[in-house]
């Protein structure tokens, strides 16, 4: 074989190679983003084990504190609700009420949660933001 054609199948080689590697790095750093409805109809539809965001309201009086550090509670969404269980640091501003975002997935009928988010109330947003979103 002449070098010319030697040097561009090495030069495909590497570079499908490389196109192979970002393709899987991206694909595994990918996280769906759904609200509670969403992720209830589409549960069946991920593979085990793909990392989810839920966005939902925590539900009055679901917030239970476990003796290992962990809480269960739900977060709901037009009366739809979903598990969650989660260990690690706790926002200040989670309570009832509030909207969370938790990140995780599925096993069985609970969502473990790997991270967990709360959205500051609207209550500190001002007058007129309010009066141009009504």
């Amino acid at each position: 074989m002449r070098p010319k054609i030697k040097l561009r199948i090495l030069t495909f080689v590497i570079i499908a190679f490389f196109s192979f590697l970002i393709f899987k790095a991206v694909d595994s750093s990918l996280v769906y983003y759904l609200t509670v409805n969403e992720a209830l109809e589409r549960n069946r539809d991920f593979p085990r084990y793909k990392q989810l965001r839920i966005l939902g309201i925590v539900k009055e009086g679901s917030i239970k504190n476990n003796l290992d550090g962990s809480i269960v509670f739900e977060i709901e969404e037009l009366g739809k609700t979903i598990k969650v269980k989660y260990k690690g640091i706790i926002p200040d501003i989670f309570a009832d009420g509030v909207e969370a975002v938790v990140e995780g997935d599925f096993q069985d009928s609970i969502f473990r949660a790997d991270k967990l988010f709360a959205k500051c109330p609207t209550k500190y947003e001002d007058e007129e933001y309010r009066k141009e979103q009504s």
